[in-house]
């Protein structure tokens, strides 16, 4: 488990990559459960990383769910005013217990954890959505070229109701791509018949509100 120093440490190297400073940004961590999720693990995330992380500065939203395509995958996501608030949560006293409870519930090693440049900010508010992260390589493709790539071989029926691109913002790491797609409801989702890139997951979502200064609400 990274200690206080390490993450400052890493912080420093960070607020080099002046381009993702000073932007809202979704951060996105796809994680990989040791062990099939119970209720016991739906109490343990929500107790100890949800509750501690409704303490940080500069958190306007946030989501998270199980994959339904893969019950072994949860996947977590932010909205930041800006990607240097989630590096001072690194430094506050709660980030002990969501660290502490990552290393508990979730296999070894590094999450796929990116920070994404969605326009206009934010992420979905669709209780049922399709994620795809993957890493673009090389390709160099415009936002309006991998929309293109993918509009040639989706096939979501006319059932979706948002959808938004990205590329990450994260130093090292912007050439990984992330696609929302959001549904009325569960069976319109089902139906979507997306080509998977990556890390592909049918998500069920609950939603939560930063209300004003740390107040916050369930939303669905």
């Amino acid at each position: 488990m990274a200690t206080a120093a390490q993450m400052a440490s890493l912080t420093e190297v960070l607020r080099k990559h002046s381009s993702a400073l000073d932007k809202p940004v979704t951060e996105i961590a796809i994680f990989k459960l040791k062990e099939m999720h119970t209720d016991a693990t739906t109490a343990e995330f929500e107790k100890n990383i949800i509750a501690n992380t409704f303490k940080g500065t500069g958190i306007k939203r946030m989501a998270w769910g199980y994959s339904l395509s893969d019950p072994k995958t949860l996947v977590w996501m932010l909205d930041w005013v800006k990607i240097q608030d989630h590096w001072d949560f690194w430094q506050t006293p709660e980030f002990g217990p969501v660290i502490s409870t990552i290393t508990n519930l979730f296999i070894e090693g590094r999450p796929l954890v990116r920070h994404y440049d969605f326009r206009p900010p934010g992420m979905l508010d669709q209780e049922f959505l399709h994620i795809r992260v993957w890493d673009e390589g090389e390709s160099n493709k415009t936002d309006e070229e991998i929309r293109a790539t993918l509009a040639a071989t989706d096939n979501d029926f006319g059932g979706y109701k948002a959808e938004k691109g990205a590329y990450a913002v994260d130093m090292g790491e912007m050439n990984w791509y992330c696609t929302l797609t959001g549904y009325e409801d569960e069976d319109m989702a089902r139906a979507a018949k997306l080509t998977p890139r990556g890390e592909t997951h049918l998500l069920q979502l609950k939603y939560y509100n930063d209300l004003n200064n740390g107040q916050w609400q369930e939303t669905n």
